[in-house]
């Protein structure tokens, strides 16, 4: 049986999270919150959010390091505690939480998959956000050669553990914004399986992002090394699908 657990980084995002940790408690699966170089305040508020609550573990970074290594280091601690499984969801209250239960069955389908979220926007979803999400797809089917990746970038997605810590330790990964793209890249060159569902995602009026105009530079800059990569493993691959085809 699979061994699930649930990653939360948070950054900037203490006045939404308690909200998140209580709607996440009642599915019983423990909670591995990462406090991602937050100021002392908010390093503090989310000790007390944290400090009584049963199988909520708090981790923390002395400085900011990026939503990617934050999520790499509640993996690591995951792996550490022998969970299968770990469900990612960020701080901010974007994601429809009761889709764990979905997430929940699509493991138990193939344990072996990244379960991901296919994203629904409501109608405060910024149109760059979603224009620069389609081009993002875009770039990812042509980095795979494959239309198994339907979303490259939502935050709400399960990782086989033991699978996606070996995959970043055997690559050069960025740890910033970039993260969500590059390991779903990363690990379907290795072989992994994806499944996808979809979701909604609500944009509060009253929410902040931490994406920034940076972010938007360095994501192009990982499609171009993805690309790349993609072009001297074109060989390979394609020998790889020529026997396949012939199986």
């Amino acid at each position: 049986m699979p061994k699930i657990c649930i990653v939360i980084p948070c950054y900037k995002h203490t006045d939404k999270i308690e909200g998140v940790i209580s709607r996440l408690l009642p599915f019983g699966f423990p909670l591995i919150v990462v406090d991602d170089g937050n100021s002392k305040e908010e390093a503090l508020e989310l000790y007390k959010i944290c400090e009584n609550l049963r199988d909520v573990f708090l981790l923390h970074h002395d400085r900011n390091k990026g939503k990617g290594a934050s999520v790499l280091t509640g993996l690591l601690f995951a792996k550490e505690n022998r969970f299968t499984h770990a469900i990612q969801i960020d701080a901010d209250g974007q994601h429809n939480i009761e889709d764990i239960n979905k997430i929940v069955e699509l493991i138990n389908e193939d344990p072996e998959a990244v379960i991901s979220g296919c994203p629904l926007y409501d109608e405060n979803a910024p149109k760059s956000r979603v224009i620069g999400r389609k081009i993002t797809n875009f770039f990812v089917k042509l980095e795979t050669l494959s239309n198994d990746i339907i979303d490259a970038m939502i935050g709400f997605r399960a990782y086989p553990v033991e699978k996606t810590c070996l995959c970043a330790k055997n690559c050069n990964l960025k740890f910033g914004m970039t993260f969500d793209i590059e390991i779903l890249v990363r690990l379907k060159w290795a072989g992994t399986p994806f499944k996808f569902f979809e979701t909604k995602v609500a944009y509060p009026k009253d929410g902040h992002s931490n994406f920034r105009l940076s972010d938007q530079f360095k994501i192009s800059y990982i499609h171009t090394v993805l690309c790349t990569l993609m072009i001297l493993r074109l060989p390979i691959t394609l020998i790889k699908k020529l026997f396949t085809s012939h199986d």
